[in-house]
């Protein structure tokens, strides 16, 4: 009993350490909300991602999950995210943003990889599961980019163009790849969420996810 005690006690603690971050991440994306400027293309501008393995080309199963939080703010030139993801069949590779589908949302087709290779600046590698929060990315620096986008589009402004039209225009998707699947585990496209109501509810998917991943983990152990 008194095992069995302490193991709850030892779950709990980092369950509720989990909450308290995931809990000031849904403060923070309903104030990011509320904040934003009342134009056509808020600034900043949230975007929600479903990740999962149907989503990929060919779809992977089995496979992970996930769910994502991308913030531009095309008028600072940022761009800053949010990912947490579990139930990877293996170590991740490499995650990145990839650009530009020919038409927006488009399934069954692949691209290339626009942003930083192999993963975004401190995405944790070589894990199932996980909880990223990125640092805001200057979309005006070389250093964002994978260097072949780049000079697929013939310049650094080019390239930063094309990837803020891409991102509004939904023709890019967020990619999670593994050491079983090479070309992507988990993907999603970016859906822009400008009501409180999605924001709160991608938050909460958030939580969820977190949730999930300590007690696999607890269980585990």
């Amino acid at each position: 009993m008194a095992f069995v005690s302490l193991s709850e006690g030892r779950w709990e603690e980092k369950v509720k350490s989990r909450l308290t971050k995931s809990v000031g991440l849904v403060a923070l994306l309903m104030g990011a909300w509320l904040l934003r400027a009342p134009a056509v293309h808020a600034v900043p501008i949230h975007f929600a991602v479903n990740l999962s393995g149907a989503n990929e080309v060919p779809p992977v199963s089995p496979a992970g999950s996930g769910q994502a939080l991308v913030t531009l703010d095309p008028q600072a030139q940022t761009l800053q995210l949010n990912i947490v993801f579990s139930g990877l069949t293996s170590g991740t590779t490499a995650a990145h943003i990839h650009c530009c589908l020919p038409n927006g949302f488009q399934t069954g087709v692949n691209v290339g990889v626009a942003t930083l290779v192999p993963a975004f600046t401190a995405f944790p590698l070589g894990v199932t599961s996980g909880n990223y929060s990125s640092p805001a990315s200057d979309l005006s620096q070389a250093s964002t980019y994978n260097p072949a986008f780049i000079t697929a589009q013939g310049s650094l402004a080019q390239a930063e163009a094309s990837f803020i039209n891409g991102i509004l225009t939904g023709r890019v998707y967020l990619n999670i790849h593994t050491a079983n699947n090479g070309g992507g585990e988990a993907r999603g496209f970016l859906f822009a969420t400008p009501e409180p109501a999605s924001l709160l509810l991608l938050g909460l998917g958030l939580l969820g996810l977190s949730v999930i991943e300590y007690r696999r983990r607890f269980n585990r152990s």
